[in-house]
């Protein structure tokens, strides 16, 4: 099987077993899904190294989402907000 089209149904199979996990545990939060889902697309990026012809924009968008993520988690812990 190609790389692309492993990397494609890998990804496809976690994230639809993340969101059922997480709705499963009753979580409601957004950042929550945000984060395991970047997590599932850099985890399975790095096991299955699929082709890329462009820059990879999903990656960039997920890099900066889960960065502004954390760092409101950590102002928050910081500020006691």
């Amino acid at each position: 099987m190609d790389r692309n089209a492993l990397f494609n149904a890998t990804l496809a199979s976690l994230v639809a077993a993340s969101v059922w996990a997480l709705s499963s545990l009753g979580e409601a939060r957004l950042d929550v899904y945000v984060s395991v889902l970047a997590l599932v697309y850099f985890v399975c990026l790095a096991i299955f190294r699929p082709s890329r012809g462009f820059f990879d924009f999903p990656a960039a968008a997920l890099f900066l989402a889960f960065a502004a993520i954390v760092a409101m988690r950590v102002i928050s812990i910081l500020y006691g907000a």
